[in-house]
């Protein structure tokens, strides 16, 4: 294991985590984040719900596999996460496009509507789940000090991105 890859999965572990975390919070956290989806109009309505499901299972699969040492749970995990990061991407851009006013409900109460920050947010999650599968499939050994900091990093750095649609409100202007 590298530092990057043990960076990139607690980073997308912490992301992942946390998304997990707002959407079962309470039974008014999960039927916000269905709204969303319904609002957003990406699956028929009769998928609705599958949908909502399978998310939620994708975003604990990956959490799993990036939390369990091993290159091959590594790899799965972020080869997982580069797929998840991808449909929700298109999904956003899609809804961007036709106008559709849905909230991001990411990582739970969030009302902040989907926009082109959340396009950027998810397509450089994508990237660093990219450079962590490059990582985990080159392996070597690392030392525990250094190991303290990349893990420190990613977790500090997959915190931010959780807030970063409160990050961003702080620097719009009224």
């Amino acid at each position: 294991m590298s530092y990057l890859e043990l960076a990139c999965r607690l980073l997308l572990v912490t992301v992942f985590a946390t998304a997990v975390a707002g959407k079962i919070a309470s039974r008014p956290a999960w039927r916000a984040f269905v709204d969303s989806l319904n609002r957003m109009d990406a699956v028929p309505a009769r998928l609705l719900h599958p949908a909502a499901w399978a998310s939620l299972a994708a975003e604990i699969a990956i959490s799993l596999l990036l939390v369990v040492p091993g290159r091959i749970f590594g790899a799965a995990g972020f080869v997982l996460a580069i797929g998840l990061l991808g449909s929700f991407t298109v999904a956003i851009t899609s809804a961007i496009r036709r106008g559709k006013n849905a909230p991001c409900r990411c990582f739970g109460a969030s009302v902040t509507p989907l926009g082109w920050s959340h396009v950027v947010r998810n397509s450089g999650l994508m990237v660093l789940a990219a450079l962590g599968l490059t990582a985990a499939l080159s392996g070597g050994p690392i030392e525990v000090a250094p190991a303290v900091v990349a893990a420190a990093t990613g977790v500090v750095v997959g915190l931010l991105v959780t807030r970063l649609d409160d990050l961003l409100a702080l620097f719009r202007t009224p």
